[in-house]
């Protein structure tokens, strides 16, 4: 159970996470790599998120 729960968390992140990537480059016109390095999202993980926006 557990590990359906950390599962549930990390996906509710990871939605969490690219609304906002999304929201700064509506509202900032900022590309992809402009939102995450503000939101200080390490590089090892903006190819994941970049992959799904």
């Amino acid at each position: 159970m557990c590990k359906a729960l950390e599962d549930m968390k990390n996906e509710a992140v990871e939605r969490t996470a690219l609304q906002m990537i999304r929201n700064l480059m509506e509202t900032m016109k900022w590309s992809a790599d402009q939102a995450m390095a503000a939101m200080k999202i390490p590089e090892a993980d903006q190819s994941k998120y970049a992959d799904k926006l």
